[in-house]
């Protein structure tokens, strides 16, 4: 719910996914933290994913900024920037209901 005078919510009305927490609250310790670091690798990936889609869009646009192109780039840039911010949605409930960050290989 927005809550200042733009419309934006405020950081301390944080974002909690109830479904992952209804699905997650009872599990085991270890089991959550396997789900938890898969979705950190996860979320890395989508990342990385949409740090190359912006460095493509900008390439393009470099080039011809009001070429189709850049514009059909930034699209999937955005695309990719939804996708990511929705995994780190998920990984900060997760974080939450596990209470820790756990250790991910390759760290």
């Amino acid at each position: 719910m927005p809550d200042d005078e733009k419309g934006y919510v405020q950081p301390e009305h944080k974002l909690v996914l109830r479904p992952i927490v209804g699905l997650t609250e009872n599990l085991p310790k270890s089991d959550l933290e396997q789900i938890t670091i898969q979705a950190i690798k996860t979320h890395r990936r989508l990342r990385d994913l949409a740090e190359a889609r912006q460095d493509e869009w900008h390439a393009i646009e470099a080039g011809d900024p009001s070429a189709k192109a850049a514009r059909s780039a930034h699209i999937v840039y955005v695309t990719a920037m939804i996708g990511m911010h929705a995994q780190q949605t998920v990984l900060s409930t997760l974080l939450d209901v596990l209470g820790y960050i756990p250790s991910v290989p390759g760290d």
